[in-house]
Formats: C-alpha cells, structure tokens, sequence
C-alpha cells in the first residue's frame, strides 16, 4: 500500500483523476406503496420503533467545521466535541438511497449553470461560448505613450452592451447607459483604457512636473491610492499587490473613441461626462479598465426573470468561497443603488455578469441530466423513512438522529493547518457527465446529456500530514483545518419509529455497510481526513407488551434485541425480489461500485485519487478524457 501521509505537487504524463466518482443513478426504482405509510401518533403493533447505538472511530485525523471564523472541531451545548445530527443524518441518507435504488431528484439543484471560455483558453466549450457572445475584433487604443512606434491594441466582444443593474421592488432591472447605440448592430456604449496608457502617460508626467509646477495629469484618479491599478504605476509589468476589483463614480472625456481623461467627480472639468470607472479582477496579461457612461433611467429598463435571478445567485455561491474578499464585486446589488454591468440578448434570452467576458448559461438545467425513473416523483424508502416535502404534500421523518458524541476526553484538537479545500463544481462536465467517446465532448448544451451519478468521496490511508502543496499563496481560497487524532471515538444514537421490517434492515445495512467498510465525514475529505469505521453497539426494539400491556410494575427496560444480520439479511432478500433482481445485491453493479469504494481494504493508491495539477487538467481538456471508472482505479495496480 502506497503511504500517502505527504502532498507533493507533481504533474503526471496523462493523469485523470479526482478524490471523488460516482455511483450510477438507478436504472430501476423500488416504489414505496402508499397505503402502507403509517401514521405518527401513535406504535403501531405490527410494526418495529426502537433506537440503534452506533460507534463512530476516527481511522484518520477528523475534521467537522464548527461554523466559527476560527474554525475549530465542532461541540455541542454541553461543550463536547462532536459530530451533528445532521451530518450524520446526511450521511447515512445517501447510503440509503443508495442501497434501495431511491431517486436523488430532491437533492439536485434545478437551475442552469454558468461557464465562460477566457481569451486564449482551448476549453472544449469555445465554439458554444463564441456561439452566444459573438467574436472579438482588435482595437486600437491609441499610441503607447512611452513607444510612439508602437500602437496599444487589445481584443473587445463587439456585442456586449454595459448597463446598470438596479434592484426595484424585489426585481432586478438593467438600465441602459445615456450612450445611444443601435442595440441590433455591434456598437459598443462603453469604452476601453488600456493602464499601458495611464502609466505611460504618468511617467510622463513626472518628467515633465519637474520642469512645470503646474503640469497636469488626466488620469490622475488612479494614482490617488495604490489600490486602482493592477500593475504598480512605476512599472507595467509589476503587479501590485494592493489591487481590489472596483468600480466607482468618476468625470472622463473621450475623443475619437479614445478616452482621454479620467478624474474625480467633484473636480467639475469642463465638457467631462459623468460615468463609472470599472476594473475587474486581476489578470496576468489583459489589464484595461472599462468607462461606463452614466446610467440613463428615461430608457425603458430590461427585467431579469427570476429563473435567471436564482441561476445567478445558485452561481455566485457556489464561487463565493474562491472569490474571497472579491465576492462583493461580483454579487447581485442588494439595494436600489445602481452597479455597472455588462450584458448580452441573444436569440431573446440575456447573459448578464460584472465582466465583458460574461459567464453565460448552459442551454439545459442541471436537472435536465436526471434518467427519467429519478424524476417521476415516486415514493420511495429514503422518502418513507427520512421524510420528504413537496408541493402541498409533506410526510414527517420516523427516523431521529442524536449528535455523535466523543466518548472520552480530554481530547485536544492538532495543530491547526491550512489548505485549500477545492470543492468539485458540476461544470466540470468531463467529471460530472457521462461521456461517450463517438459522441465527442458532452456539456449541459447537449439534449440528450446525462449525469455521471452521486458523487463519493475516496477512502484514503491517512490524512495528509506534509500539507506541502495544499497550501497557497492566495489567502481567498485557503481553508483552517483543526482536526482531532486519530483513533477518536464517538457514540451516536438514531431512534426510529414504526418501520417495517425491510426498512430495519436497510437503515442496520446503511449504517454498517459490509464487513470490510468504511466511510468519511467532514470537512477535508479529499486529503483522506474523515474516514471512520462505523461499529452497531446495541440495536434494540420496543416491545409493546412489556410496555403497555404488562398488568405488574413500570418496566424500565422495554426493549428486546435485534439480530442485525438477520434483519439486514431479510431485507436484501426482500429488495432482489421487488427489483427483479438475478443476482446478490451486492454483485448489483452500482451496489459494487459503492461498496469498491468504502471498502478500506481496496484504497487506491495516492497518486491515483488526487486532484489534478493546472497543466494536467488542461491536457485532459485538451484531449476530452473522462474520469475513470470505479473499478478500472480500484484493479488499476492489482
């Protein structure tokens, strides 16, 4: 077994992989009848209420976020360190829907994605992209002040239009600018300034005060702080460290197109126009800033719909955490006060976004991806058991899950560590999708498209100890990690009430797993933190004539034992026969997959289960390669 206890950044000649696959969605779903959902109030003689005692051991270091800004392991009212309910819940859920061919309707977001293709990018997706934004043309900004031999020029998207984006009512509107274009033609309403110009003509300037007390610099606004260039204004080609994504309200003049002045709003220049400088996040090559021409509210405003508005918003948090301290600048307004933004109408749909280069949205939902069986809206055991809520109709859990508490203290948390927590994002569609190599490359553009299944985390060996690697330099993406040791031991508890036997079995089965499994929770998952062994101390049911019925003293122990591998045992025998199923359960090949893997006994090597380096992600997209398959990564090195 590789030892995988460091994180070296190396970059493999043709690696494709992740610390995550999937499990298949099911082809085939078991419905839950109906009429045979009891009813909460009352223990019902024919059915099974009891409560199951569960061991939780740490095999690597754990982490679960207590939610504070320090980060620190999660405790309870009582100030132990624990593990919540809830995340238990969840993670035995999954099991279950896993393990009864449940569908995964209701824990799919329903709204479209957003991708963009950078300039110069080689993304699978460029033609779609190009498809909705339209081309780019080269422009000219003008001589560069410090070559008059040269001409600064940088490429524009000639359809996107600016505007202001103001939030009315509850509504999001996007006005136009007091620049008049013909929307139908390909007319910019904003202009381009490259900061070779502005530091150019700043180094200039300083020559030239030496000689003139009373010379004047046009752009002066960007050298009254150290934060509105993205190059130092000594130097082009320095980047400066001080630099934030902004916009603000500014005086500027054009000639020719060419914006020639740019200064503060109270010094009242005459002939300056009104508008509001932007700048948005730093890029290595491309740095200009845009001038948006002051909003015009006598135009009649565009409305954003609120499919639109959620698929935004669903997009934004989901790139909230990589954006940091930026995260402001690219968000919705939160108030009637108009933000600059850029926009496109193609085809009678609008792409809206605080960048010309628009994130735009992928022509299906991510819903859409979802076989048919998953989408019926059929009762299924996940459902009858944990409860579910839809449209007008609700059905409350019979299953309540305790928080996991350490068993013995004192336990002290590790040294505190930090690292980049990279989420996988379902725009990763060589990930996300199934991919079928005589189609070509499959994205969320593409009708027939489907999901690649629920996504799993790998089990690891060990936790990461050498975080050589997980670092980063970028203080916006790194993450505190304040794990507690291996060998940390909690003890849980799930009551239950009026199950039928079968779905006994299948709760005992999804809390167990198989002799040789393991799971992972928590945070950090990825680097091998969180894998746990989970062990059933005591399952024990009520028994109703020890408790109601008994015609002598108060019984303080109403409960028999449960024979857990019977009881799982007649449920796997219950849903091979409901299903149709020809063979074990277990030989299922989605139920294989799952169980490859939580089986610690089958850890793939290190090297095979580790996020991708830039340069071999961009070879991968490059040449279309899927993820590997489950048990291709499992018999990789067997």
């Amino acid at each position: 077994m590789e030892n995988n206890k460091s994180w070296e950044k190396k970059v493999v000649q043709n690696y494709v992989g992740a610390p995550y696959n999937f499990i298949p969605f099911t082809p085939k779903q078991y419905e839950y009848p109906k009429k045979h959902l009891p009813m909460h109030d009352d223990i019902e003689d024919d059915l099974i209420s009891g409560e199951i005692v569960y061991e939780m051991k740490a095999e690597t270091d754990i982490f679960v976020d207590d939610g504070t800004d320090a980060h620190h392991f999660y405790k309870n009212a009582r100030g132990q360190y624990s593990i919540p309910g809830s995340s238990v819940r969840g993670l035995f859920r999954t099991n279950v829907q896993i393990l009864s061919f449940s569908s995964f309707e209701d824990d799919i977001d329903d709204y479209a994605l957003m991708f963009r293709n950078v300039a110069g990018s080689s993304e699978t997706n460029k033609d779609e992209y190009t498809a909705v934004i339209g081309d780019s043309e080269l422009i000219s900004l003008g001589r560069d002040p410090m070559n008059d031999q040269k001409e600064i020029k940088v490429n524009v998207l000639k359809k996107v239009k600016a505007g202001y984006i103001c939030k009315e009512n509850g509504q999001y509107f996007i006005y136009k600018t007091c620049v008049d274009v013909d929307e139908a033609k390909e007319d910019r309403n904003y202009y381009v300034l490259s900061e070779k110009t502005i530091i150019g003509e700043y180094k200039k300037y300083q020559e030239q005060i030496q000689r003139e007390n009373d010379a004047l610099f046009a752009y002066d606004f960007f050298i009254q702080n150290d934060k509105y260039l993205q190059n130092k204004k000594e130097c082009i080609g320095e980047k400066n460290g001080s630099y934030k994504p902004y916009y603000q309200n500014i005086s500027y003049k054009v000639h020719q197109q060419m914006v020639t002045s740019v200064r503060n709003l109270e010094k009242n220049e005459e002939d300056a126009l009104k508008g509001v400088v932007v700048s948005s996040g730093y890029m290595r090559k491309k740095k200009v800033v845009y001038i948006v021409p002051d909003i015009d509210k006598t135009k009649k405003p565009i409305l954003i719909s609120r499919e639109n508005e959620e698929a935004f918003k669903a997009d934004f948090e989901k790139r909230k955490n990589t954006l940091g301290e930026e995260k402001d600048f690219f968000d919705l307004p939160q108030d009637e006060n108009p933000k600059p933004v850029f926009y496109i109408e193609v085809g009678g749909k609008l792409y809206f976004g605080f960048t010309p280069r628009l994130r735009v949205f992928y022509e299906y939902t991510i819903k859409d991806g979802l076989p048919n069986v998953q989408k019926n809206g059929t009762l299924d055991f996940a459902k009858a058991m944990f409860g579910y809520s839809k449209n007008q109709e609700s059905y409350k859990s019979r299953l309540s899950f305790s928080d996991a508490v350490i068993k013995e203290s004192p336990v002290r948390e590790k040294a505190s560590k930090e690292v980049v927590l990279a989420e996988p994002k379902p725009t990763s569609y060589l990930d996300y999708l199934n991919q079928k190599k005589e189609q070509g490359v499959i994205t969320y553009n593409n009708a027939d498209f489907q999901l690649h299944g629920v996504k799993q985390y790998w089990l690891h060996q060990n936790a990461y100890e050498n975080v050589n690697g997980l670092t980063n330099n970028n203080k916006k993406i790194k993450s505190v990690i304040n794990a507690l040791p291996v060998g940390t031991v909690f003890i849980g508890t799930v009551r239950f009430k009026n199950l039928t036997k079968p779905e006994l079995g299948l709760l005992l089965w999804a809390i167990r797993l198989e002799k040789d499994s393991q799971m992972n929770i928590g945070k950090a998952k990825a680097y091998g933190y969180g894998r746990i062994s989970v062990k059933i101390k005591k399952a024990k049911q009520i028994d109703l004539q020890k408790s109601y019925k008994s015609t002598g003293a108060l019984d303080i122990d109403p409960f028999n034992d449960i024979s857990v591998d019977d009881v799982i045992i007649d449920y796997k025998n219950f849903i091979i026969k409901k299903c149709g199923l020809e063979k074990k359960i277990e030989k299922n090949p989605r139920i294989r997959d799952f169980l490859l893997m939580k089986n610690f006994t089958k850890i793939p090597q290190a090297g095979d289960i580790r996020y991708m380096e830039l340069k071999e992600y961009e070879k991968r997209k490059n040449k279309s390669d899927a993820l590997p398959r489950v048990n291709e990564i499992v018999n990789k090195n067997r």
